[in-house]
């Protein structure tokens, strides 16, 4: 064989490999340096892939925001980019008239390279199936271009054998590395924290020693009110109206001229007269209306009763005088005489005693019995938390949520606020929405507005199945019953609360989500740790409590 012209043998020949799978390998780079290139971008910026997200299978911001979408604390995707350009780089030395010595280096750091992208696919695929139980598009066409790399080069018939297992050796110490950093490192935050002026801390908690039991004081700024069954549309500054004085100024009558109004209407008919200083002026007057219907009913059934009627308004006709004292003797009569025990009675349900919360630097407050809870509506610790169902950073806080409240049980509580980073009922979302989130976020408010017994349960069964709108409506009608799901859901309250939701979200600042809203801070961002988020708690509330 004639070796005089610097040729090598036909084993190592550069035309062992065609310039057409040369192209083909080439073209291959170029697809995973784009597309990685892509998905480092969206992991950088923290923005959603485009057209893939929120399915029960297919579900990219899952998969690109796990703990396994990093190494190091860093994406995945950013080691790609400088592999696929490396390997890229290298077949463009792949020519015929290269040195053969330069030729075989070349081939083998080609090999080694294919080997490695191909190896890193398959451990990425099989997290995705066997872990995840969610796929990302993206990343599998990243994962294909590799694996088919890898059986290319494992065909060429430029490097030896011995070649090829020695690179091959390599290319799995070195995936093995990767897989070994990723198994042993701990999930990682990922979010930013504001600090108010600690001038601004005029409200919060106290501890009170001697009860043991933390009293809250109103903030100093405005209270929001969630929206009732009467649901007026918020103003500039909207107040909770917590005393009758307060709703005297707004128009409304207090409880003693709303009580004198019904008692000019219905007299006699003083029973439920106490009702009114616990409910509004509209909700006293069908109890007043409905107490009188029960005593007609009575009175038709009671023979005495019906005589002693017919007596009194034959006195009607008496002289004024003797009408006055008529009335005179029936008041005292009714308020001397012991009152049937077979008369029908109305319990009248304590109202509850506002507990509020502040957040935004003690600015804005709200009052825990009016929103969505997680956990003891009057537990010692609140705060409150903003979130979107789609969210896949909201969905990994979740797991540090669930576990804060499984260490402080009773004592802490959150109020759990759905805000929807979709444009169709929320304009102050960016980006390109997230495709369901506004229905998501109504079924739960419907839920929690049905039995807020069963919002919990609810709120942690989306987020940890990835539930769609569709799976969700079931899985709600199922838990608080069809009729009643569908009633409340087709009202106007629900989307009513998710505007107040949003309005909330506008003032503190919009941006981005989950947001973990203290007195003095806020916590923007993926929060993993439970260790982080508990630190946290004790920081802003357990500590603030115990001065």
């Amino acid at each position: 064989m004639d070796l005089s012209a610097g040729a090598i043998p036909s084993r190592t020949a550069p035309s062992a490999c065609s310039p057409q799978m040369i192209w083909v390998m080439r073209c291959l780079c170029l697809v995973g340096l784009g597309i990685s290139a892509y998905l480092a971008w969206a992991a950088l910026t923290m923005s959603p892939a485009f057209g893939c997200g929120g399915g029960e299978i297919i579900d990219c911001g899952h998969v690109l925001t796990s703990k396994w979408s990093k190494v190091l604390g860093i994406p995945v995707s950013i080691p790609a980019i400088g592999l696929y350009a490396s390997l890229l780089a290298m077949l463009a030395f792949v020519r015929p008239d290269a040195p053969p010595n330069f030729l075989r280096l070349v081939w083998s750091g080609l090999t080694a390279g294919a080997l490695m992208a191909g190896l890193t696919a398959l451990w990425f695929i099989g997290l995705q199936v066997l872990v995840l139980e969610h796929l990302c598009p993206y990343c599998l066409a990243v994962h294909t271009c590799g694996i088919v790399l890898a059986a290319l080069m494992l065909r060429n018939q430029v490097c030896s054998l011995q070649q090829k297992s020695l690179v091959a050796t390599l290319s799995v110490a070195a995936v093995a590395t990767l897989v070994t950093i990723q198994v042993i490192t701990p999930e990682s935050d990922n979010f930013t924290v504001v600090r108010y002026d600690d001038a601004a801390m005029q409200g919060g908690q106290e501890f009170d020693s001697a009860s043991g039991k933390a009293d809250l004081f109103a903030a100093p700024g405005e209270v929001f009110e969630a929206p009732g069954e009467l649901f007026a549309a918020p103003g500039e500054n909207v107040e909770a109206p917590a005393e009758s004085s307060s709703s005297q100024q707004a128009g409304i009558p207090d409880a003693e001229s709303t009580e004198d109004a019904v008692k000019a209407e219905l007299p006699g008919i003083s029973g439920a007269s106490t009702l009114l200083l616990i409910m509004p002026a509209r909700a006293a007057l069908l109890t007043q209306l409905s107490f009188a219907v029960l005593q007609e009913d009575a009175s038709s059934e009671n023979p005495a009763s019906g005589s002693s009627d017919t007596a009194t308004d034959e006195k009607k006709d008496e002289p004024t005088s003797e009408g006055e004292a008529t009335a005179e003797d029936s008041a005292t009569k009714e308020t001397t005489e012991p009152k049937d025990s077979n008369a029908p009675t109305a319990a009248v349900p304590a109202a509850p005693k506002p507990k509020l919360v502040t957040v935004g630097g003690n600015r804005i407050s709200l009052n825990v019995h009016q929103w969505p809870v997680l956990g003891n509506p009057d537990a010692r610790y609140v705060f409150v938390e903003m979130f979107d169902y789609t969210c896949p950073h909201c969905r990994n806080t979740h797991h540090a949520v669930k576990g804060a409240l499984k260490r402080y049980g009773d004592d802490l509580a959150i109020v759990a606020l759905p805000v929807p980073l979709e444009a169709a009922c929320n304009a102050a979302a960016s980006g390109g929405g997230h495709p369901g989130a506004c229905e998501l976020a109504k079924i739960a408010v419907t839920v929690w507005r049905v039995d807020p017994s069963k919002f919990r349960e609810f709120h942690d069964w989306v987020f940890e199945s990835h539930a769609t709108a569709a799976t969700a409506r079931k899985r709600a009608e199922d838990l608080v019953g069809m009729a009643e799901f569908r009633k409340e859901f087709s009202s106007k309250i629900p989307g009513d609360y998710i505007k107040r939701h949003v309005d909330l979200y506008v003032k503190v600042g919009s941006g981005s989500v989950p947001k973990l809203m203290f007195p003095q801070s806020t916590m923007t961002g993926e929060v993993n740790s439970i260790e982080t988020l508990c630190n946290t708690i004790e920081r802003e509330l357990v500590t603030v409590v115990r001065k």
